[in-house]
């Protein structure tokens, strides 16, 4: 082989690397463009979840896969920088875009857990701000009247908790049980809360808003100051799961901040069974596609 040959050959094996190195780096950027564009759904119109808990059963099974719409309620940006499924990071400030509308009663909402926010529940809206929520042996009363029965709706229980029996893990305490609750009125932004009549659910909404607070004899301390009553400073929303007796809920650790909230749960698009193998069987098939209402 001739030396012209040689180099004619050396050429087109360096223009073919050349054209790999070329092709493989737009890949690459058409890659970084796609996960950005998914982590920016993600973060602001919609998101996937996995339901672990039976406390919406049987409107959502323990193993359904859920799409969440994080537009309708205000999507909100970023909040935290770290390892996704796991406590490694930090928050960051945040803000919420216009609402296409507020949440109401009905609604399967996504929120975070107002005791742990890298936790994320579901559970159904039952009561908002200003409402007043009871429970008459298992029937919810908003405002006197008869909160709707999901279709799915259940019990596991076979009797009601006797009306005079109180159960010390209720929320705000003195309140009944499960079955016989309340009344209790939802705070909503702007209420004012009296320290001494109020003060269980002063002292939760104060520190949901973000203040600190310490009791000194019989004087409320709020961020250093004393206070005879509190003005809330956002919304409150009261969830509950359709499973009824197997749901812990606001009845037991309170309400849900208008900032905890994340958005609407949508659909399922897929269901595994997380007990038993076959993981993947024909029930679980036949919910893909399930609308959550």
């Amino acid at each position: 082989m001739s030396k012209t040959d040689r180099a004619k050959r050396t050429g087109r094996k360096t223009e073919e690397a050349g054209a790999e190195r070329s092709n493989l780096v737009q890949e690459l950027k058409s890659l970084a463009i796609i996960v950005v564009i998914a982590l920016g759904l993600r973060a602001t119109v919609v998101e996937a979840y996995i339901v672990p808990t039976g406390s919406m059963e049987k409107t959502i099974m323990v193993g359904d896969f859920l799409i969440g719409n994080k537009f309708l309620f205000g999507m909100r940006t970023p909040d935290r920088i770290g390892i996704p499924y796991t406590t490694i990071g930090f928050d960051i400030p945040w803000v919420r875009l216009p609402a296409y509308r507020r949440p109401k009663g009905g609604d399967v909402v996504i929120f975070k857990y107002p005791h742990n926010p890298l936790e994320k529940y579901v559970k159904r809206l039952v009561a908002g701000p200003g409402q007043t929520i009871q429970i008459v042996d298992r029937e919810i009363l908003i405002d006197g009247e008869v909160f709707f029965h999901p279709e799915h709706l259940q019990y596991v229980d076979r009797q009601s908790k006797p009306a005079g029996r109180g159960d010390p893990n209720i929320f705000p305490r003195g309140n009944g049980n499960k079955d016989f609750y309340g009344p209790v009125r939802i705070p909503a932004r702007g209420d004012t809360l009296n320290a001494l009549t109020d003060r269980d659910i002063l002292w939760y909404v104060a520190l949901m808003d973000g203040h600190q607070l310490l009791l000194q004899g019989n004087r409320l301390m709020l961020d250093g100051q004393q206070i005879s009553f509190y003005v809330v400073e956002q919304d409150y929303y009261f969830m509950m799961g359709d499973n009824r007796d197997q749901s812990f809920d606001s009845r037991f650790w309170g309400f849900v901040p208008h900032d905890n909230i994340l958005g609407e749960a949508l659909f399922i698009y897929f269901s595994i069974n997380m007990k038993r193998f076959p993981f993947v069987t024909w029930e679980r098939i036949k919910r893909i596609g399930t609308v959550i209402h």
